[in-house]
């Protein structure tokens, strides 16, 4: 029971520490050459398509008002 206690803390602690390096040395990398991570990327990516979906929805809510108020006055 003890030694299944201590490979279960062996092994949680090389995963962590691994991790740790890894993280380590990919933010280290992305630093250096001034990139940002693929994930913040992503997400300004989806943010950039998102203004400019939200922008041309306001263009045609506009066309739309613009084509109901001209076939209002012809009536």
């Amino acid at each position: 029971m003890v030694l299944g206690y201590l490979l279960y803390e062996a092994a949680d602690l090389a995963y962590n520490l691994g991790r740790i390096g890894y993280n380590s040395v990919r933010g280290t990398y992305y630093w250096y050459y001034g990139q940002e991570y693929p994930e913040v990327e992503r997400e300004l990516r989806t943010q950039e398509d998102m203004e400019k979906l939200t922008e041309r929805l306001t263009k045609l809510e506009k066309l739309l008002e613009d084509k109901s108020d001209a076939a209002n006055s012809k009536l």
